[in-house]
């Protein structure tokens, strides 16, 4: 069977022209290119190219005297900041604004789910030079679909997988601390010494939060610390808002959430004060985020059945916004329904269009199916591993400008 016979271009182009459906830039407009820019400010090669001109002045970075610090908060799509800021709920971050600009807006990756992301964000590769290409993926040295968010088989949870399966690219604090410079991870204090934080702070000198409010604090501390080091980098992340946007949906332009948009709130009193810490240090300070998140309707949920399950290759990979699908009869595809909850599209076509952001290496190939299950608006497929279904109100992995679409500000060092 053809591409042509099966790749609905036509309809698929009609949606990236009307700013329905976003693909990546990975050529200097991406999360990607964010910590391109950041190795590129302390002197170091960076693996992607960095941030275009028009999206950050580089010497706003270079020339920082205390360095670099970036806050990623994840699901804080660009949608969901204007939405807060048009409603006066984040004036910290108007204020920011009023020094530094608007934000400019950046894409995600695909797919925009939180591990491709954040993989992106720490190695400054896209999904197909880190391999991170979805929330549940193929490996073949397990012979086993896994949660790599958990680093173990779906459904086995107690059974981790070798941590060394996963890791490829150096992260930005290795990078750093081959040529010297001090960097510092602050996030939650739950995640230190988990297989996936590890995945993404190698090399990092880690500070662990337990409540919002010391997250300035901790970033005052490794600020003092590397006073006498010269610059220094830190990367910051906040999860809460991409929680609450699950739960209760995000708070949108076309369809609001008070939790989230009391989420945003807390956020930006917090952004406040990191954005204070940073001027007395002389860093520059970048916010940005992982992926945005789009609403979705749990009356829309697409259950697959377990005798359609059971004529796979192997479970779905991939996740609830872009299913990856190991099956090679399409028919069985539409005869269950995939093709009217979703845009049903060859993966060796997604791969040759570069979504990844380039080829796949053979065992990187075979993590995910042979075809991509990239879910309609407001659709979730929900899978029952043994625990139920559990539909959501939030969620990300697609094309939608809501999911990909990301803020960047850049507040100066003085």
């Amino acid at each position: 069977m053809s591409v042509d016979d099966e790749f609905p271009f036509a309809s698929f182009d009609t949606e990236l022209a009307s700013g329905k459906r976003v693909l990546p830039d990975y050529n200097g407009g991406s999360i990607v290119n964010v910590t391109a820019s950041i190795l590129q400010s302390f002197g170091c090669e960076p693996p992607s190219a960095p941030l275009r001109s028009d999206l950050l002045d580089p010497n706003l970075l270079s020339d920082a005297v205390g360095g670099v610090v970036c806050l990623v908060v994840d699901a804080l799509g660009l949608a969901q900041l204007q939405a807060g800021l048009a409603a006066g709920r984040a004036p910290n971050v108007q204020q920011l604004i009023d020094i530094s600009g608007s934000p400019r807006c950046l894409t995600s990756i695909f797919p925009s789910t939180t591990t491709a992301a954040l993989t992106s964000l720490a190695t400054a590769h896209p999904p197909a030079g880190h391999g991170i290409l979805g929330h549940v993926l193929w490996l073949d040295q397990v012979q086993s679909t896994c949660n790599v968010l958990h680093f173990a088989p779906v459904g086995r949870p107690t059974e981790p997988i070798d941590d060394d399966i996963l890791r490829c690219r150096p992260t930005i604090h290795e990078t750093l601390m081959q040529v010297g410079i001090p960097s510092f991870a602050v996030t939650a204090a739950a995640y230190e010494g988990t297989a996936f934080t590890s995945l993404l702070q190698r090399g990092s000198r880690f500070l662990g939060y337990q409540t919002q409010s010391q997250i300035p604090a901790l970033l005052e501390q490794a600020l003092s610390a590397a006073a006498n080091e010269g610059r220094c980098f830190v990367g910051m992340y906040w999860p809460h808002i991409d929680t609450i946007a699950h739960l209760d949906g995000p708070d949108l332009p076309t369809s609001r959430s008070e939790a989230s948009a009391l989420e945003l709130e807390f956020v930006d009193l917090m952004i406040g004060h990191v954005a204070h810490v940073c001027r007395q240090h002389g860093c520059a300070l970048m916010i940005t985020a992982d992926h945005g998140q789009t609403r979705l309707d749990p009356q829309r949920g697409c259950v697959l059945p377990t005798d359609f399950l059971s004529k796979l290759h192997h479970r779905p990979t991939g996740g609830r916004r872009a299913a990856y699908l190991a099956c090679d009869d399409v028919q069985l595809l539409h005869d269950a329904g995939i093709s009217q909850a979703a845009d049903l599209l060859p993966m060796d076509a997604v791969i040759e269009a570069g979504w990844f952001g380039g080829p796949l290496s053979s065992s990187f190939r075979r993590r995910i199916g042979n075809w991509l299950a990239l879910a309609h608006d407001g659709v979730q497929f929900l899978i029952d591993d043994g625990d139920g279904v559990y539909p959501m109100l939030g969620g990300h992995a697609g094309l939608t400008a809501a999911e990909m679409q990301v803020p960047l500000l850049v507040v100066p060092a003085s």
